[in-house]
């Protein structure tokens, strides 16, 4: 983690629906580097806040009224209303852990907590977000760039077949075209795909 990271204020959204707890977890984060935004003794006001507040973290108990833990992660992940999400459970059951992960949280912590085990928790649930949502965003860059160069290199067929050039010709005529007009290469090739050949 980087020193800007360090330094800066996470905000936090408790949310269960056991009073105590909050107001435990409420007191364990004063004088850390976690500030609590929130809280909420139900799912159904959890995703509500989360549009609200956009916390950089959810602490979430699995067993709640009107929207459990699990669907209430499922929407916050889909709207992307917090950064990261941790699970509280007192369950042991694996199968409630793993419907956890798959609605969208990065990690979990068993109850009765232990406090010894919450920070270390939290800071490597939200690493892991940090380095999903920069994967994801390469990821996205790269289709871009992927989309990009298949429309270059159907603009660059039709150069070929319409002008009698070679690949390499298409292309630097394309990158000329590019530079001369001010465009990025991707703008001349759908000029080029739109209107069947290549602009004088």
């Amino acid at each position: 983690m980087d020193m800007a990271d360090q330094e800066r204020e996470n905000t936090v959204l408790l949310v269960d629906d056991d009073r105590p707890i909050r107001e435990g977890l409420r007191r364990f984060f004063d004088g850390t580097s976690y500030r609590v935004a929130g809280e909420a003794a139900d799912g159904m006001a959890a995703v509500a806040l989360c549009r609200k507040l956009r916390p950089d973290l959810v602490l979430l108990d699995v067993k709640m009224p009107l929207l459990n833990g699990i669907d209430a992660a499922r929407l916050i992940r889909e709207e992307r209303s917090a950064r990261c999400i941790v699970m509280l459970t007192s369950f042991d059951d694996q199968s409630c852990v793993e419907q956890a992960l798959a609605a969208g949280a990065a990690g979990y912590l068993t109850k009765p907590l232990r406090a010894e085990d919450i920070l270390p928790t939290l800071e490597l649930c939200l690493s892991h977000t940090k380095e999903y949502y920069l994967l994801e965003k390469n990821c996205g860059s790269l289709k871009r760039r992927l989309a990009s160069r298949e429309i270059v290199d159907l603009a660059k067929l039709t150069v070929m077949e319409e002008r009698g050039l070679t690949e390499e010709e298409a292309y630097v005529l394309i990158r000329e075209l590019s530079r001369r007009k001010n465009l990025s290469m991707e703008q001349v090739a759908r000029s080029i795909l739109e209107k069947g050949e290549a602009p004088l």
